[in-house]
């Protein structure tokens, strides 16, 4: 390399800015534009060779404005790859993608803050419990028995094929929709054993999965809970210590009567369940 050569690589290498002047004036902290240095987002435009020290220009300003707005939004940093190698339409589809996972996030945040606003108020004392004669009644039913987390996709399906059988046989719903868990060993998050069951007008041949029978009636200890179905918990705990208190006992699995539901209101907060433990 000549004289020359040298002083002007010397000269142009000085007219970039340090790791630490880049990192104040894009406002990106260093350890943040070294991992986008590691995950090939923003390269610097020169590394010293005996150093390691890392050099950027201005014209790089502009990408890293880029960078620093899409991490505020949560975008990935595999994503942020593709959005800035991306043509308009894949650009398009990818911020699509993430405003519909911030959607279902904000949907989900939605749900734990009613859940929340429940709980400020659940208490066991909260709970009113009467006992009541339930009366037999027949009712069309579907089982499931898997994960508590995949208990709401499961409803819904079992729900689907519920009222897809009801019109094959023209039969007509006669109250709110039902659960029936059992709980003898308590809610299992790995398992948990349940029947969906719509009342209906007349007894029911069953299809697959789906199948008619009386439900029984008798004496039962019944609370409403008003909330999302999830916040249901405590009404069990007011129950069952009711139940032990009295000196009574249990006869039977626990049903839960969606009194309220998505059907009539799109707030889970206004949702009412009435849980019946029927008793001996």
């Amino acid at each position: 390399m000549s004289p020359g050569e040298a002083g002007s690589r010397t000269s142009a290498v000085s007219d970039l800015l340090s790791i630490g002047q880049f990192s104040t004036l894009c406002r990106l902290s260093q350890k943040a534009l070294r991992l986008y240095d590691e995950r090939g987002l923003l390269r610097p435009a020169h590394v010293d060779r005996d150093t390691g020290y890392r050099r950027y220009s201005l014209s790089q300003a502009v990408e890293a404005e880029r960078i620093r707005i899409l991490r505020s939004l949560e975008v990935p940093l595999d994503e942020i790859g593709e959005l800035l190698r991306a043509g308009k339409e894949t650009a398009r589809a990818l911020i699509q993608r993430h405003r519909s996972r911030l959607a279902a996030r904000l949907t989900e945040y939605d749900r734990m803050i009613a859940a929340l606003d429940g709980l400020s108020e659940a208490t066991l004392t909260s709970y009113a419990i009467r006992e009541r004669q339930l009366a037999p009644q027949q009712v069309l039913s579907a089982g499931w028995n898997g994960p508590l987390g995949e208990l709401g996709p499961a409803a819904g399906a079992a729900f689907t094929e519920l009222v897809q059988h009801l019109k094959r046989a023209g039969a007509s719903v006669t109250g709110p929709p039902m659960a029936i868990y059992d709980l003898e060993d308590g809610f299992r998050e790995e398992a948990i054993a349940v029947e969906w069951c719509p009342p209906v007008d007349r007894p029911l041949s069953g299809a697959g999965r789906v199948s008619g029978r009386e439900l029984a009636g008798g004496q039962a200890a019944c609370t409403l809970n008003a909330g999302p179905f999830d916040s249901v918990g405590p009404a069990y705990a007011a129950l069952f210590a009711w139940v032990e208190e009295a000196g009574r006992q249990r006869a039977g699995q626990a049903r839960e009567v969606y009194l309220v539901g998505p059907r009539q209101t799109d707030d889970p907060r206004q949702f009412r369940t009435e849980v019946q433990l029927p008793l001996r």
